[in-house]
């Protein structure tokens, strides 16, 4: 009896994954999309996925700037090859979106603290006020959470960098934490011994540059917007109020 449960859980569960993928183009495909419209041939843009509709297609299209990139969402339409930027919605008024890429969110976690039964996950910047003061409020009052921390220095933070870097050399999660807390409650200024020369950027090692784009990479695939940013575990954007509420219950 158990075997034949879990076989046809087995077959449900790839009979999902097949409904979930049946209108996702095949990557091999994009040339020809981009062929459609000019703007999409503009080497700044670069398409990462597709869902085919009837008349049209939903494109998750990376945009590229000396800022930094972001995920944008446009609509190709089929008959006349017009693009439309923006958000798309069903006709229920839903907002149509790309199923979130698991393994680049995770790739970008820096350390992960607590053992609670709820995971969430945090893009932060230690050198952002709002950040900081969601540290101080959240400080002790997150017990029923796992937290996977993801390091994201704003552009605009010139020091940011450097305290990410100082933070990343903690020899294992329990160290990058206790760094990451004294920056962010305890104001700690030790990272200040990475910086040669303050009146230049900040030159990350190889290895700090190798989880800068990695932590991109995630901010960009949840779509982030500012920080502090919160998620859950399935990686929908979830507010402060709603995980102390949450955790006071």
């Amino acid at each position: 009896m158990k075997q034949i449960l879990f076989t046809f859980t087995v077959i449900v569960a790839l009979m999902s994954m097949l409904y979930a993928n049946e209108n996702m183009v095949d990557p091999s495909k994009f040339p020809d999309l981009k062929k459609m419209n000019k703007v999409l041939q503009d080497p700044v843009l670069t398409i990462k996925g597709a869902i085919e509709k009837p008349e049209s297609y939903i494109l998750k299209l990376e945009a590229r700037s000396p800022q930094g990139s972001q995920n944008i969402t446009a609509v190709l339409d089929k008959k006349t090859s017009e693009l439309y930027i923006g958000s798309a919605y069903d006709k229920e008024g839903k907002m149509i979106e790309f199923p979130k890429d698991a393994n680049i969110v995770k790739d970008g976690v820096a350390f992960t603290y607590g053992t609670g039964k709820k995971e969430i996950y945090l893009i932060t910047d230690p050198e952002c006020p709002y950040c900081s003061k969601f540290e101080q409020a959240a400080n002790g009052k997150l017990g029923d959470y796992t937290v996977h921390v993801i390091l994201f220095p704003l552009s605009f933070h010139k020091k940011s960098p450097a305290m990410v870097e100082w933070i990343m050399m903690g020899k294992d999660d329990a160290q990058k934490k206790e760094r990451f807390e004294e920056v962010m409650l305890k104001g700690s200024t030790k990272y200040t011994e990475l910086i040669k020369d303050a009146k230049k950027p900040f030159v990350y090692s190889a290895e700090g540059q190798k989880y800068k784009k990695i932590s991109e990479a995630s901010a960009r695939e949840l779509n982030m917007r500012g920080t502090p940013a919160l998620y859950d575990a399935d990686f929908n954007a979830i507010s402060q109020d709603q995980v102390f509420k949450s955790n006071s219950k």
